[in-house]
């Protein structure tokens, strides 16, 4: 009996060894990475830090924080921060309970969790008569994982009600639902995670009938820090619906999605976007499936990530020449590794699913130098669209609905009846566009500072400029 008591015993005092050692160690991780965050802070130009330290305690302790920043001069936020109050500043001071690991509850394992409540601020009250109570408007919370990555959680308020400005007669409607962020920091990879929605959000008047919707804004990023001015990886912004309607108008859009992917190939980024539309609507026309697929490749690293620091620093308050010259050789630095940008597919569906498309490619060939008298003669230029007649029928009824929106349905045919014909020929006699079948097919190549069309020479590259109104002549 005495043997399992004596066991029982030192099972206990090595438990709150274990746990008293376990707090202490936890302590001293969150205490080194609240002074590792200090001097990061300090060492931003933008940052000012008057405390930020922890103070560790059993099962937990407070992480005390007194931070202002103050954006330079040329910094977008200085001038929006000047309108708002005298000194262009925001200062964070308070205090955050902390609670240590190893076990967060509905985070499961980890070193130590912290959750914060912000309130409705009381000059927004008056805004949102509807508001539920002392609610909190924004909930946020954070962990730190045993292998040093940072989970953040922001989770914003449902709000279905009114909003209304104080002394005014007008009254909106206001839906915001489902509206949250996750975000995951994994420092030693440099690589941040994020997935953000909006589930719901209308704003409406009903005095005059109008209204914007959107369901289901979603937002994910995968990407790893390569420099400060450089993220590889992949991001995608999806929207499922939006609309606005009122007496006169209306718009909509379905099924969204701009997507990005950033990839670096030895020295060079290649990066590329897709816009995806499922279907617009507009006051005369219904376009179905859309794309767009954009690329630049060949981007050289070095001088690219030059360039934007310079680039930051751009004060629109100097004179404009000083500023080219310096940022010119940067640019010209670029340009020797001959980039290329493409439009790798642009797409539309006026009477039949991608009846209308195009295409282009522009490449710089030249040692970098930018003169505007050799510069026609650097570029590589190739530009290829193709429409059906259907298509260009179409396009013809849609603008001129546009022009004409008083004219009845049947005058509209006839008008595009005599005009569809017309405009045809026009396009035809120039060597650009030509008839193939069905399709409508137009040409316009750039190369060696002559501009040919469908195999043929047309003109030099001077000659399209002064034609176009964009040449010295």
């Amino acid at each position: 009996m005495k043997r399992a008591v004596i066991s029982v015993a030192a099972v206990a005092v090595a438990a709150a060894g274990l746990y008293a050692g376990t707090q202490y160690y936890i302590g001293t991780r969150i205490a080194a990475q609240a002074d590792e965050w200090r001097q990061q802070a300090a060492a931003h130009e933008e940052l000012w830090v008057t405390r930020l330290d922890y103070e560790a305690g059993l099962g937990g302790g407070t992480l005390h924080y007194d931070l202002s920043y103050r954006p330079l001069p040329g910094n977008p936020l200085h001038d929006l921060l000047a309108e708002w109050q005298p000194t262009p500043e925001l200062h964070l001071q308070g205090s955050l309970p902390v609670t240590h690991g190893p076990w967060l509850g509905s985070e499961g394992f980890g070193l130590a969790r912290v959750e914060h409540q912000s309130p409705l601020p009381e000059a927004a009250r008056a805004w949102l008569p509807n508001y539920p109570g002392q609610a909190p408007l924004l909930t946020l919370t954070g962990v730190q994982q045993w292998d040093g990555s940072h989970q953040l959680a922001l989770r914003l308020i449902d709000y279905r009600g009114q909003m209304a400005q104080p002394g005014g007669n007008e009254r909106l409607e206001l839906t915001l639902a489902d509206s949250q962020l996750d975000a995951r920091w994994q420092p030693r990879q440099q690589r941040l995670q994020l997935e953000g929605r909006i589930g719901e959000f209308s704003l409406g008047l009903p005095s005059i009938a109008e209204r914007l919707s959107l369901q289901q804004l979603s937002l994910t990023m995968d990407a790893t820090a390569a420099d400060r001015y450089l993220w590889l990886g992949d991001s995608a912004l999806a929207l499922q619906q939006l609309r606005f309607s009122s007496q006169h108008t209306r718009f909509g859009l379905q099924e969204a999605i701009v997507s990005t992917r950033t990839e670096q190939e030895q020295q060079h980024l290649n990066h590329h976007t897709e816009i995806s539309l499922g279907g617009v609507t507009l006051p005369a026309q219904q376009l179905g499936p859309s794309r767009l697929r954009l690329a630049l490749n060949r981007l050289e690293l070095a001088p690219y990530q030059a360039l934007l620091q310079r680039l930051e620093r751009f004060d629109p308050g100097q004179d404009a020449e000083a500023e080219w010259q310096q940022i010119r050789p940067l640019l010209e630095r670029l340009l020797a590794y001959q980039p290329e940008l493409g439009i790798e597919e642009f797409s539309l569906s006026l009477a039949e699913p991608h009846d209308t498309s195009a295409r282009a490619s522009l490449r710089y060939t030249g040692t970098g130098s930018l003169d505007p008298e050799q510069l026609p003669r650097q570029l590589h230029l190739a530009a290829h669209a193709q429409a059906s007649d259907a298509a260009f029928q179409q396009l013809l009824s849609f603008m001129i609905a546009e022009e004409s929106p008083g004219l009845s349905a049947e005058q509209q045919q006839q008008i595009l009846a005599e005009s569809a014909p017309q405009m045809k020929a026009l396009l035809l006699q120039t060597p650009f566009v030509v008839q193939l079948g069905e399709q409508l097919q137009a040409e316009l190549v750039l190369e060696n500072g002559q501009v040919s069309a469908h195999g043929q020479p047309v003109m030099s590259a001077e000659a399209l400029l002064d034609a176009s109104g964009l040449g010295e002549g």
